[in-house]
């Protein structure tokens, strides 16, 4: 007991510190993540100006290189990506590649000079050029298109700079990857959402920002995209790229040693909370276990009171205190008034068992006791020793508050069968069946149904008869069995005052229920006899022993 009382005081501050730190924990980790996610967000939101210049400047390319003419763009669009095998094939370290020499510039001359009627800039007029020379048009604008690019390119620090044909989902240009031009995107526009805010917005040059972590490789990116139309048509993508992989690693370094500073001022707050739980609390809750733990020892309602005045806690324990004090002096009143009770219940019971010992009982054993003197010294003599044993057997039982076995029960019974035997004589004939003696009954509570059965069954017969005494075992408890073949009675018939004393047998049917769950059951015939079977259950008398 003691070891199991350490347990758990030891373990409630235990208890409370790992529901708190679970706690705290959870709200860090949580509070945590949110500030991490906020500090990269707010980060990348402010890259989104620097990258919407770079974008506006990617844009521009096109609409000043090629004037804005209905379907110009979508043409040379189309074309590099026609000739983009011998486009790409051209070394891009030569910064002229993309220029005529004398014989393809002699050969635009004539053909110019015999459509000097038409607009160069013009759509028809591009239809119309022969194939040789489309190529010359194609290569020496996206060669002018490209070092334009690369010079908004050397302006920025942006890990990646490309632009993508939508109707082809192919790299028109690109900077900073391994991807060149014709070559397929690895960008997924169906999965990309960047892209489906785009198509929302068709027609709006809206700017549409995503995170990627698998494009233009593995890595933390952010990509910012802006639309190009071309005749009304969703031409192009104008795509930069931001690697955060930096920002990430900085703002998770920075995030732990939040966590660990964090973690530090928890703990603290736990072990100052835990002192002042102790002290407001745990010390108070001991305090109180000790003096309920002396209390059970010493009973001293006025000690454990003192001690109880003594907690000062100004919360529901210094209540529980005052009650425990209130608790303390009820029971001291109530022992008090219990033992009053206990002592006037004794008295009562010793009136009982003295009115059982009846004034002519004791004058007829004496009486007998008295002629067997004269005629029977030595029965007599014997006769003295077992009145003597009843007398004190019915003293002992003053003092017992609890069943007793059987066996001592019956041998108190022969000693009154005894002594009624010297007064009947003959007319008194006492028969045993005891196949069971393995339980317990009330003191004197067999003898008093003996002696109705001896004194107006029996006794009330002219020529005497046979009083037996059975006990047994059945299923579920035991039987003691009293009956005679005396002159009887009808059970159904109402009770009259014929002097009979009713108080011994009322008595002993409460003490057999109340201190063994027994029941007397009585069954009678005029001129046949009575019988009383007294049923005692196991169960009870097993709770009686424990």
């Amino acid at each position: 007991m003691p070891q199991k009382k350490r347990r758990k005081s030891r373990t409630i501050l235990f208890q409370i510190a790992l529901i708190f730190l679970a706690v705290m924990l959870v709200l860090l980790v949580s509070f945590s993540a949110a500030i991490y996610t906020s500090t990269v967000n707010s980060f990348l939101e402010a890259q989104e100006e620097s990258m919407e210049v770079v974008l506006n400047r990617m844009q521009d390319l096109l609409h000043n290189q090629y004037y804005d003419s209905p379907g110009v763009a979508a043409w040379y669009i189309n074309h590099w990506e026609k000739y983009a095998e011998q486009l790409s094939a051209i070394p891009e370290e030569d910064i002229d590649w993309y220029s005529a020499n004398d014989e393809e510039q002699k050969i635009m001359n004539e053909f110019d000079a015999s459509h000097a009627d038409q607009d160069p800039t013009s759509i028809e007029y591009l239809e119309q050029l022969p194939e040789e020379i489309k190529y010359y048009n194609a290569r020496i604008l996206y060669g002018g298109f490209l070092n334009k690019f690369n010079k908004i390119v050397q302006d920025t620090n942006y890990r990646q700079l490309f632009m993508i044909d939508t109707f082809n989902n192919t790299i028109l240009v690109n900077y900073g990857g391994n991807k060149k031009l014709g070559d397929r995107c690895p960008l997924k526009l169906s999965q990309s959402s960047a892209y489906g805010k785009i198509i929302e917005s068709y027609g709006t040059p809206i700017i549409a920002f995503e995170k990627s972590r698998d494009f233009p490789e593995t890595g933390d990116y952010y990509i910012g995209y802006m639309p190009f139309y071309a005749d009304g048509h969703l031409q192009a993508l104008f795509c930069v790229t931001y690697d955060w992989k930096q920002i990430r690693i900085a703002a998770a370094q920075s995030l732990k040693i939040a966590l660990l500073i964090s973690i530090f001022i928890v703990i603290a707050a736990i072990c100052i909370l835990l002192a002042a739980l102790y002290y407001w609390s745990v010390k108070p809750v001991k305090q109180i276990e000790q003096a309920l733990i002396d209390y059970t020892d010493d009973k001293s309602s006025k000690m454990i009171v003192k001690k109880m005045y003594d907690i000062k806690a100004q919360n529901e324990i210094g209540y529980l205190a005052d009650v425990i004090s209130d608790l303390a002096l009820e029971i001291d009143l109530y022992t008090k008034e219990n033992l009053r009770v206990q002592q006037e219940l004794y008295d009562a019971q010793v009136q009982v068992m003295v009115s059982q010992i009846r004034p002519h009982f004791m004058y007829n054993a004496l009486s007998s006791i008295a002629i067997l003197c004269k005629l029977d010294p030595a029965t007599a003599y014997e006769a003295t020793v077992t009145f003597s044993k009843y007398l004190r057997g019915n003293m002992d039982s003053l003092k017992q508050t609890k069943p007793v076995p059987f066996e001592r029960e019956l041998e108190h019974l022969k000693q009154y069968l005894y002594i009624e035997k010297l007064r009947f004589a003959d007319k008194l004939n006492i028969e045993y069946d005891i196949q069971a003696t393995d339980f317990k009954v009330p003191m004197l509570s067999i003898q008093p149904i003996v002696e109705n059965a001896v004194k107006h069954g029996v006794g009330m017969k002219r020529e005497g008869g046979t009083v037996t005494i059975a006990s047994k075992e059945t299923e579920t408890g035991y039987e003691i069995i009293i009956s005679d073949d005396g002159v009887g009675f009808d059970i159904n018939a109402p009770k009259k005052d014929d002097g009979r004393s009713h108080i011994g047998m009322e008595n002993t049917r409460k003490r057999l229920r109340d201190m063994c769950h027994a029941e007397i059951i009585i069954t009678s015939q005029p001129g046949e006899g009575t019988t009383a079977r007294i049923i005692i259950p196991k169960e009870t008398e097993e709770d009686t022993e424990s």
